[in-house]
């Protein structure tokens, strides 16, 4: 067995699962990319659906009054404690 084919059985043999993952890892990040374009879209698309109407708006405006109440009320009994 000559040197050469010593080296390139050794590579094939010898090399970490990380060089092999790199097209694995980009199609992991391609389609990741792709479920955040499409969250950031149903997100953009429910605000725009919710400003648009003046019922849900009025309701959403309400909720988040309420959350933001009850939360800073929260922060203020932990904080005077």
């Amino acid at each position: 067995m000559s040197a050469g084919q010593s080296l390139r059985r050794g590579y094939a043999y010898g090399v970490s699962a990380a060089v092999h993952s790199g097209p694995t890892l980009e199609h992991r990040k391609a389609s990741t990319d792709k479920i955040s374009l499409v969250v950031m879209a149903t997100l953009i698309f429910v605000i725009v659906a919710i400003a648009s109407d003046p019922v849900l708006a009025a309701s959403a405006g309400h909720i988040l009054g309420t959350a933001w109440s009850d939360a800073i009320g929260l922060i203020l009994r932990v904080v005077g404690r």
